[in-house]
Protein backbone atom coordinates (compact mmCIF):
# COMPACT_ATOMS: atom_id res chain seq x y z
CA UNK A 1 0.00 0.00 0.00
CA UNK A 2 1.38 3.69 -1.14
CA UNK A 3 0.42 5.51 2.35
CA UNK A 4 0.45 9.45 2.52
CA UNK A 5 2.83 11.27 4.20
CA UNK A 6 0.95 12.25 7.44
CA UNK A 7 -0.51 8.65 7.28
CA UNK A 8 2.87 7.51 7.16
CA UNK A 9 3.94 9.50 9.95
CA UNK A 10 1.86 7.60 12.64
CA UNK A 11 2.44 4.54 11.47
CA UNK A 12 6.16 5.12 12.52
CA UNK A 13 5.58 7.02 15.79
CA UNK A 14 1.77 5.41 17.14
CA UNK A 15 1.83 1.68 14.82
CA UNK A 16 -0.25 0.10 17.21
CA UNK A 17 -3.03 2.97 17.07
CA UNK A 18 -2.75 2.83 13.33
CA UNK A 19 -3.20 -1.28 13.64
CA UNK A 20 -6.21 -0.88 15.82
CA UNK A 21 -7.42 1.52 13.40
CA UNK A 22 -6.59 -0.89 9.83
CA UNK A 23 -9.05 -3.85 11.78
CA UNK A 24 -11.44 -1.91 12.93
CA UNK A 25 -12.37 -0.29 9.57
CA UNK A 26 -11.96 -3.83 8.36
CA UNK A 27 -14.00 -5.82 10.61
CA UNK A 28 -16.61 -3.05 12.14
CA UNK A 29 -17.80 -0.98 8.99
CA UNK A 30 -20.74 0.43 9.60
CA UNK A 31 -22.54 -2.27 7.45
CA UNK A 32 -21.41 -4.53 9.88
CA UNK A 33 -23.32 -3.09 12.81
CA UNK A 34 -26.57 -1.76 10.56
CA UNK A 35 -27.11 -5.68 8.97
CA UNK A 36 -26.63 -7.06 12.19
CA UNK A 37 -29.50 -4.79 13.28
CA UNK A 38 -31.95 -5.29 10.69
CA UNK A 39 -31.30 -9.00 10.95
CA UNK A 40 -31.63 -9.43 14.41
CA UNK A 41 -33.79 -6.77 15.88
CA UNK A 42 -37.23 -7.82 16.76
CA UNK A 43 -38.53 -4.55 18.46
CA UNK A 44 -36.26 -1.49 17.12
CA UNK A 45 -36.09 -0.39 13.69
CA UNK A 46 -34.09 2.17 12.04
CA UNK A 47 -35.77 5.53 11.11
CA UNK A 48 -32.86 8.24 11.42
CA UNK A 49 -30.25 7.11 13.90
CA UNK A 50 -28.34 3.92 12.47
CA UNK A 51 -27.04 1.78 15.11
CA UNK A 52 -23.60 1.90 13.74
CA UNK A 53 -23.91 5.88 14.52
CA UNK A 54 -24.54 4.60 18.27
CA UNK A 55 -21.77 1.87 18.01
CA UNK A 56 -19.18 5.94 16.92
CA UNK A 57 -20.39 7.54 19.75
CA UNK A 58 -20.49 4.46 22.44
CA UNK A 59 -16.76 3.45 21.46
CA UNK A 60 -15.25 6.95 22.12
CA UNK A 61 -16.03 6.16 25.88
CA UNK A 62 -14.60 2.73 25.77
CA UNK A 63 -11.82 3.41 24.08
CA UNK A 64 -11.12 6.02 26.43
CA UNK A 65 -11.58 9.27 24.55
CA UNK A 66 -14.16 11.14 26.08
CA UNK A 67 -15.39 10.68 29.39
CA UNK A 68 -19.60 10.24 28.70
CA UNK A 69 -21.62 9.56 26.03
CA UNK A 70 -23.04 13.01 26.41
CA UNK A 71 -19.59 14.45 25.88
CA UNK A 72 -18.73 12.45 22.49
CA UNK A 73 -22.13 13.30 21.18
CA UNK A 74 -21.16 17.22 21.63
CA UNK A 75 -17.98 16.52 19.87
CA UNK A 76 -19.56 14.72 16.68
CA UNK A 77 -23.07 16.65 17.10
CA UNK A 78 -22.97 17.82 13.76
CA UNK A 79 -22.46 14.02 11.94
CA UNK A 80 -25.30 12.54 14.20
CA UNK A 81 -28.98 13.71 12.81
CA UNK A 82 -30.76 13.34 15.99
CA UNK A 83 -30.85 15.29 19.52
CA UNK A 84 -29.12 13.77 22.67
CA UNK A 85 -32.52 12.49 24.15
CA UNK A 86 -32.65 10.38 20.90
CA UNK A 87 -29.95 8.83 21.09
CA UNK A 88 -30.36 7.98 24.76
CA UNK A 89 -33.47 6.38 23.62
CA UNK A 90 -31.91 4.76 20.80
CA UNK A 91 -29.60 2.82 23.38
CA UNK A 92 -31.84 2.29 26.29
CA UNK A 93 -33.95 -0.28 23.73
CA UNK A 94 -31.42 -1.90 21.63
CA UNK A 95 -32.17 -5.48 22.22
CA UNK A 96 -29.55 -8.21 24.40
CA UNK A 97 -29.57 -10.39 20.72
CA UNK A 98 -28.33 -7.96 19.50
CA UNK A 99 -25.34 -7.17 21.37
CA UNK A 100 -24.85 -11.24 21.38
CA UNK A 101 -24.96 -11.69 17.63
CA UNK A 102 -21.91 -8.63 17.09
CA UNK A 103 -19.92 -10.15 19.53
CA UNK A 104 -20.31 -13.51 17.52
CA UNK A 105 -19.97 -12.55 14.05
CA UNK A 106 -17.23 -10.72 14.26
CA UNK A 107 -15.57 -13.51 16.03
CA UNK A 108 -15.27 -15.52 12.80
CA UNK A 109 -13.29 -13.54 10.88
CA UNK A 110 -10.74 -12.29 13.50
CA UNK A 111 -10.36 -16.00 14.59
CA UNK A 112 -9.76 -16.50 11.12
CA UNK A 113 -6.88 -13.47 11.50
CA UNK A 114 -5.52 -14.81 14.33
CA UNK A 115 -4.72 -17.81 13.25
CA UNK A 116 -2.97 -16.80 10.34
CA UNK A 117 -0.81 -14.81 12.42
CA UNK A 118 -0.27 -16.79 15.66
CA UNK A 119 -2.31 -18.51 18.17
CA UNK A 120 -1.30 -21.40 20.93
CA UNK A 121 -1.88 -25.15 20.55
CA UNK A 122 -4.75 -26.52 21.79
CA UNK A 123 -3.71 -28.06 25.31
CA UNK A 124 -5.76 -31.50 24.36
CA UNK A 125 -5.48 -32.26 20.73
CA UNK A 126 -8.73 -32.48 19.05
CA UNK A 127 -10.53 -30.03 21.35
CA UNK A 128 -11.30 -26.55 21.42
CA UNK A 129 -11.06 -25.06 24.78
CA UNK A 130 -13.45 -22.45 25.92
CA UNK A 131 -13.74 -21.45 29.38
CA UNK A 132 -16.77 -19.69 30.93
CA UNK A 133 -17.75 -17.35 33.41
CA UNK A 134 -19.87 -14.83 34.61
CA UNK A 135 -19.47 -10.70 34.62
CA UNK A 136 -21.53 -8.27 36.51
CA UNK A 137 -21.85 -4.89 35.22
CA UNK A 138 -20.04 -2.86 37.85
CA UNK A 139 -22.91 -0.63 39.81
CA UNK A 140 -24.13 2.86 37.89
CA UNK A 141 -24.77 6.25 38.92
CA UNK A 142 -28.29 6.14 40.15
CA UNK A 143 -29.52 8.25 36.85
CA UNK A 144 -33.22 6.11 37.27
CA UNK A 145 -35.59 8.20 39.21
CA UNK A 146 -36.51 5.45 40.86
CA UNK A 147 -33.23 4.93 42.20
CA UNK A 148 -31.96 8.40 43.32
CA UNK A 149 -33.29 8.10 47.02
CA UNK A 150 -31.69 4.82 47.40
CA UNK A 151 -28.15 3.92 49.18
CA UNK A 152 -28.45 0.33 47.31
CA UNK A 153 -26.01 -0.58 44.26
CA UNK A 154 -27.59 -0.03 40.81
CA UNK A 155 -26.63 -2.94 38.93
CA UNK A 156 -27.24 -2.28 35.13
CA UNK A 157 -26.79 -5.93 33.70
CA UNK A 158 -24.67 -9.38 33.65
CA UNK A 159 -23.15 -11.46 30.91
CA UNK A 160 -21.82 -14.79 30.27
CA UNK A 161 -18.58 -14.73 28.38
CA UNK A 162 -17.25 -17.66 26.36
CA UNK A 163 -13.08 -17.22 25.98
CA UNK A 164 -11.18 -19.44 23.33
CA UNK A 165 -7.96 -20.09 24.78
CA UNK A 166 -6.17 -20.51 21.56
CA UNK A 167 -6.55 -17.54 19.95
CA UNK A 168 -7.32 -14.78 22.94
CA UNK A 169 -10.52 -13.95 21.69
CA UNK A 170 -13.93 -13.84 23.17
CA UNK A 171 -16.12 -15.49 20.59
CA UNK A 172 -19.43 -15.47 22.74
CA UNK A 173 -21.60 -13.79 25.35
CA UNK A 174 -25.19 -14.17 27.01
CA UNK A 175 -26.65 -10.67 27.52
CA UNK A 176 -28.85 -10.54 30.57
CA UNK A 177 -30.54 -7.19 31.53
CA UNK A 178 -30.87 -8.45 35.38
CA UNK A 179 -28.00 -7.82 37.22
CA UNK A 180 -28.66 -10.16 39.94
CA UNK A 181 -29.52 -13.03 37.89
CA UNK A 182 -27.64 -16.29 38.91
CA UNK A 183 -25.32 -17.83 36.52
CA UNK A 184 -27.75 -21.26 36.29
CA UNK A 185 -30.27 -19.00 35.33
CA UNK A 186 -28.42 -18.38 32.14
CA UNK A 187 -27.23 -21.70 31.25
CA UNK A 188 -29.77 -22.40 28.88
CA UNK A 189 -28.21 -19.74 26.41
CA UNK A 190 -25.45 -20.46 26.71
CA UNK A 191 -25.68 -23.95 25.27
CA UNK A 192 -26.86 -22.46 22.38
CA UNK A 193 -23.71 -21.23 21.62
CA UNK A 194 -21.93 -24.30 22.66
CA UNK A 195 -20.38 -26.30 19.42
CA UNK A 196 -19.57 -30.02 19.16
CA UNK A 197 -15.58 -30.93 19.55
CA UNK A 198 -15.21 -28.18 22.62
CA UNK A 199 -14.07 -28.53 25.73
CA UNK A 200 -15.66 -26.30 28.21
CA UNK A 201 -13.82 -25.60 31.73
CA UNK A 202 -15.92 -23.35 33.97
CA UNK A 203 -16.15 -22.64 37.98
CA UNK A 204 -18.29 -24.75 40.50
CA UNK A 205 -21.33 -22.11 39.51
CA UNK A 206 -21.61 -24.01 36.21
CA UNK A 207 -21.82 -27.30 37.96
CA UNK A 208 -25.17 -28.32 37.24
CA UNK A 209 -26.52 -31.53 36.30
CA UNK A 210 -28.29 -29.34 33.06
CA UNK A 211 -24.90 -28.05 32.29
CA UNK A 212 -23.05 -31.41 31.79
CA UNK A 213 -25.95 -33.45 30.00
CA UNK A 214 -26.73 -30.91 27.98
CA UNK A 215 -23.13 -30.50 27.05
CA UNK A 216 -22.33 -34.16 26.48
CA UNK A 217 -25.94 -33.75 24.12
CA UNK A 218 -24.05 -31.38 21.50
CA UNK A 219 -21.43 -33.34 21.66
CA UNK A 220 -19.07 -30.96 23.63
CA UNK A 221 -16.96 -32.24 26.75
CA UNK A 222 -16.21 -30.34 30.05
CA UNK A 223 -14.30 -29.45 32.80
CA UNK A 224 -15.44 -28.19 35.96
CA UNK A 225 -15.18 -28.07 39.72
CA UNK A 226 -17.40 -29.55 41.80
CA UNK A 227 -20.26 -27.74 43.56
CA UNK A 228 -20.77 -29.33 46.86
CA UNK A 229 -24.65 -29.24 46.03
CA UNK A 230 -24.15 -31.93 43.88
CA UNK A 231 -23.85 -35.18 45.16
CA UNK A 232 -21.52 -37.73 44.02
CA UNK A 233 -21.45 -41.57 44.95
CA UNK A 234 -18.24 -42.76 44.03
CA UNK A 235 -17.00 -46.00 42.72
CA UNK A 236 -13.53 -48.37 43.51
CA UNK A 237 -10.64 -46.73 45.02
CA UNK A 238 -9.16 -43.49 44.67
CA UNK A 239 -6.00 -43.23 42.29
CA UNK A 240 -2.75 -41.27 43.08
CA UNK A 241 -1.74 -39.91 39.74
CA UNK A 242 1.40 -37.98 40.95
CA UNK A 243 1.52 -33.72 41.31
CA UNK A 244 0.53 -30.56 39.58
CA UNK A 245 1.37 -27.57 39.82
CA UNK A 246 -0.23 -26.91 43.04
CA UNK A 247 -0.39 -30.43 45.18
CA UNK A 248 -1.21 -34.03 44.67
CA UNK A 249 -3.50 -35.44 42.30
CA UNK A 250 -6.28 -38.17 42.58
CA UNK A 251 -8.61 -39.92 40.16
CA UNK A 252 -11.41 -41.47 40.57
CA UNK A 253 -14.91 -42.64 39.07
CA UNK A 254 -18.35 -41.12 40.64
CA UNK A 255 -22.06 -41.86 39.73
CA UNK A 256 -24.53 -39.27 39.58
CA UNK A 257 -28.30 -39.49 40.83
CA UNK A 258 -29.12 -39.23 36.78
CA UNK A 259 -27.17 -41.89 36.30
CA UNK A 260 -24.39 -40.45 34.72
CA UNK A 261 -20.64 -41.59 35.48
CA UNK A 262 -17.82 -39.13 35.47
CA UNK A 263 -14.04 -38.89 35.88
CA UNK A 264 -13.29 -37.24 39.36
CA UNK A 265 -9.97 -35.59 39.75
CA UNK A 266 -8.95 -34.24 43.21
CA UNK A 267 -6.60 -32.28 44.16
CA UNK A 268 -4.62 -31.72 47.37
CA UNK A 269 -3.45 -28.36 47.93
CA UNK A 270 0.48 -27.78 49.33
CA UNK A 271 -1.46 -24.20 50.11
CA UNK A 272 -4.85 -23.71 52.03
CA UNK A 273 -7.32 -22.13 50.14
CA UNK A 274 -8.99 -18.80 50.57
CA UNK A 275 -12.07 -20.37 52.51
CA UNK A 276 -9.68 -22.73 54.70
CA UNK A 277 -9.93 -25.47 52.63
CA UNK A 278 -7.23 -28.08 51.56
CA UNK A 279 -9.13 -29.74 48.04
CA UNK A 280 -10.18 -28.72 44.61
CA UNK A 281 -12.37 -30.93 43.19
CA UNK A 282 -12.91 -31.78 39.27
CA UNK A 283 -15.58 -33.13 37.61
CA UNK A 284 -14.75 -34.18 33.62
CA UNK A 285 -16.10 -36.45 30.72
CA UNK A 286 -13.22 -36.41 28.84
CA UNK A 287 -11.52 -40.07 28.38
CA UNK A 288 -8.34 -41.36 29.92
CA UNK A 289 -6.41 -41.97 26.18
CA UNK A 290 -7.15 -38.34 25.71
CA UNK A 291 -6.37 -36.22 29.09
CA UNK A 292 -4.32 -37.28 32.41
CA UNK A 293 -5.64 -36.47 35.54
CA UNK A 294 -2.53 -34.85 36.00
CA UNK A 295 -2.70 -32.66 32.70
CA UNK A 296 -6.30 -31.94 33.68
CA UNK A 297 -5.05 -30.82 37.00
CA UNK A 298 -3.04 -28.61 35.36
CA UNK A 299 -5.13 -27.41 32.62
CA UNK A 300 -7.25 -26.24 35.16
CA UNK A 301 -5.43 -24.01 36.62
CA UNK A 302 -5.66 -21.91 32.90
CA UNK A 303 -8.94 -20.84 33.87
CA UNK A 304 -7.47 -17.75 35.67
CA UNK A 305 -7.05 -16.12 31.56
CA UNK A 306 -10.53 -15.42 31.51
CA UNK A 307 -10.00 -13.21 34.49
CA UNK A 308 -6.81 -11.58 33.28
CA UNK A 309 -9.36 -11.07 30.05
CA UNK A 310 -12.28 -9.11 32.19
CA UNK A 311 -8.96 -7.23 34.19
CA UNK A 312 -8.32 -5.77 31.05
CA UNK A 313 -12.02 -5.26 29.77
CA UNK A 314 -11.97 -2.77 32.94
CA UNK A 315 -8.82 -1.13 33.32
CA UNK A 316 -7.27 -0.80 29.54
CA UNK A 317 -11.25 -0.23 28.15
CA UNK A 318 -13.74 1.01 29.42
CA UNK A 319 -16.49 -1.62 29.71
CA UNK A 320 -18.39 -0.50 32.16
CA UNK A 321 -19.57 2.81 32.14
CA UNK A 322 -21.12 4.38 35.15
CA UNK A 323 -23.14 6.98 33.41
CA UNK A 324 -25.51 4.71 31.38
CA UNK A 325 -28.10 3.51 33.93
CA UNK A 326 -30.01 1.58 31.16
CA UNK A 327 -29.75 -2.26 31.23
CA UNK A 328 -29.86 -2.23 27.20
CA UNK A 329 -27.30 0.65 27.13
CA UNK A 330 -24.87 -0.73 29.53
CA UNK A 331 -24.78 -4.30 28.06
CA UNK A 332 -24.16 -2.65 24.70
CA UNK A 333 -21.39 -0.51 25.94
CA UNK A 334 -19.97 -4.03 27.29
CA UNK A 335 -20.52 -5.42 23.71
CA UNK A 336 -18.36 -2.74 22.22
CA UNK A 337 -15.47 -2.92 24.64
CA UNK A 338 -15.43 -6.66 24.12
CA UNK A 339 -15.36 -6.03 20.49
CA UNK A 340 -12.37 -3.61 21.07
CA UNK A 341 -10.27 -6.14 23.07
CA UNK A 342 -10.80 -8.08 20.05
CA UNK A 343 -9.28 -5.70 18.53
CA UNK A 344 -6.16 -5.54 20.18
CA UNK A 345 -5.46 -9.37 20.54
CA UNK A 346 -5.37 -9.16 16.83
CA UNK A 347 -3.01 -6.49 16.86
CA UNK A 348 -0.76 -8.39 19.81
CA UNK A 349 -0.70 -11.70 17.94
CA UNK A 350 1.08 -9.82 14.72
CA UNK A 351 3.26 -8.92 17.67
CA UNK A 352 3.89 -12.10 18.56
CA UNK A 353 3.81 -13.70 14.82
CA UNK A 354 6.71 -10.62 13.89
CA UNK A 355 8.63 -11.42 17.29
CA UNK A 356 8.03 -15.36 18.58
CA UNK A 357 11.01 -14.81 20.85
CA UNK A 358 8.41 -12.63 22.81
CA UNK A 359 5.47 -14.45 22.71
CA UNK A 360 4.09 -13.16 26.50
CA UNK A 361 5.78 -10.28 26.42
CA UNK A 362 3.28 -8.17 25.12
CA UNK A 363 1.94 -5.23 27.46
CA UNK A 364 -2.23 -4.95 26.76
CA UNK A 365 -1.39 -1.67 28.92
CA UNK A 366 1.04 0.16 26.94
CA UNK A 367 -0.67 -0.73 23.89
CA UNK A 368 -4.32 0.73 25.06
CA UNK A 369 -2.70 3.89 26.17
CA UNK A 370 -1.54 4.36 22.85
CA UNK A 371 -4.88 4.23 21.15
CA UNK A 372 -6.59 6.57 23.72
CA UNK A 373 -3.46 8.76 23.24
CA UNK A 374 -3.25 9.01 19.80
CA UNK A 375 -6.91 7.87 17.84
CA UNK A 376 -8.76 10.63 18.08
CA UNK A 377 -5.97 13.21 16.45
CA UNK A 378 -5.16 10.50 14.43
CA UNK A 379 -8.84 10.36 12.50
CA UNK A 380 -8.60 14.43 11.92
CA UNK A 381 -5.64 14.60 10.64
CA UNK A 382 -5.40 11.48 8.61
CA UNK A 383 -8.89 11.43 5.75
CA UNK A 384 -11.27 8.97 5.69
CA UNK A 385 -10.62 7.93 2.35
CA UNK A 386 -7.27 6.89 3.17
CA UNK A 387 -8.52 4.04 5.67
CA UNK A 388 -11.20 3.05 2.87
CA UNK A 389 -8.57 0.40 1.59
CA UNK A 390 -8.31 -1.60 4.48
CA UNK A 391 -11.93 -2.18 4.33
CA UNK A 392 -11.66 -4.31 0.93
CA UNK A 393 -8.58 -6.12 2.39
CA UNK A 394 -9.65 -10.01 2.80
CA UNK A 395 -8.66 -11.34 5.56
CA UNK A 396 -5.40 -13.20 4.73
CA UNK A 397 -3.95 -9.76 3.62
CA UNK A 398 -5.03 -8.09 6.68
CA UNK A 399 -3.12 -10.43 8.72
CA UNK A 400 0.36 -9.85 6.24
CA UNK A 401 -0.50 -5.83 6.51
CA UNK A 402 -0.21 -6.71 10.49
CA UNK A 403 1.88 -8.37 10.28
CA UNK A 404 4.31 -6.39 8.22
CA UNK A 405 3.89 -3.67 10.55
CA UNK A 406 4.47 -5.57 13.91
CA UNK A 407 7.71 -6.42 12.29
CA UNK A 408 8.94 -2.83 12.38
CA UNK A 409 8.21 -1.50 15.58
CA UNK A 410 10.46 -0.89 18.69
CA UNK A 411 9.78 -3.62 20.93
CA UNK A 412 11.00 -1.73 23.89
CA UNK A 413 7.59 0.21 24.31
CA UNK A 414 5.17 -2.40 24.72
CA UNK A 415 6.98 -4.96 26.51
CA UNK A 416 5.80 -6.14 29.80
CA UNK A 417 7.61 -4.72 33.21
CA UNK A 418 7.27 -8.09 35.32
CA UNK A 419 7.70 -6.97 39.10
CA UNK A 420 8.83 -9.71 41.44
CA UNK A 421 6.45 -11.56 44.50
CA UNK A 422 4.43 -9.37 46.23
CA UNK A 423 5.52 -9.29 50.22
CA UNK A 424 2.91 -8.66 52.69
CA UNK A 425 4.51 -6.57 55.28
CA UNK A 426 3.94 -6.92 58.69
CA UNK A 427 2.18 -3.19 60.16
CA UNK A 428 2.52 -2.22 63.40
CA UNK A 429 -0.60 -0.44 65.02
CA UNK A 430 -0.13 3.15 64.96
CA UNK A 431 -1.05 5.71 67.18
CA UNK A 432 -2.43 8.51 64.93
CA UNK A 433 -4.09 7.84 61.96
CA UNK A 434 -2.14 9.75 59.39
CA UNK A 435 1.67 10.54 58.76
CA UNK A 436 3.95 13.00 56.69
CA UNK A 437 5.38 11.48 54.24
CA UNK A 438 7.73 14.23 53.91
CA UNK A 439 9.00 13.74 57.74
CA UNK A 440 9.36 10.06 57.11
CA UNK A 441 11.45 10.88 54.13
CA UNK A 442 13.36 13.42 56.59
CA UNK A 443 14.24 10.67 59.10
CA UNK A 444 15.58 8.39 56.92
CA UNK A 445 17.76 10.85 55.86
CA UNK A 446 18.77 11.56 59.09
CA UNK A 447 19.43 7.58 59.67
CA UNK A 448 21.70 7.00 56.21
CA UNK A 449 24.06 10.57 57.04
CA UNK A 450 26.92 9.53 58.94
CA UNK A 451 27.47 10.91 62.57
CA UNK A 452 30.63 13.15 62.54
CA UNK A 453 33.65 11.59 64.32
CA UNK A 454 35.02 13.43 67.71
CA UNK A 455 38.31 14.55 67.37
CA UNK A 456 40.84 12.62 69.58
Amino acid sequence: MVLSEILQRFVNERPVAVMVRAVLEKQFADSFFDTTFEEVAEQQYTRELALSTCAKVVTQVTLGQTASVHAAFVKDRETIPVSIASLYEKLQHIEPRVCEELVSRSAGPLTEVVTTLSRRDEPIPGYRLRIVDGNVLASSEHRLKELRGSSAAAMPGKSLVLYDYATDLISDVVACEDGEASERRLIPQLLTKVCEGDLIMADRNFCTVDMETGLEQRGAKFLIRHHGSMSLAFEGEAMQCGRCQTGEVHEQEARLKCGSVYRVVTIIRDKPLKDGGDKVVLLTDLPREKATAQELANLYLRRWTIEEAFRQLTEYLSCEVRTLGYPKAALFAFTLAVLAYNTMMCVKAALKAAHPEDQEEWSTYYMAWEVKATFDGMLVAVLPQEWQPFAAMSNQSLADFLRQMASNIDRARYAKHRRGPKKTPERKKARSRHKSTAKVLQERKLKRTPSPQSSP
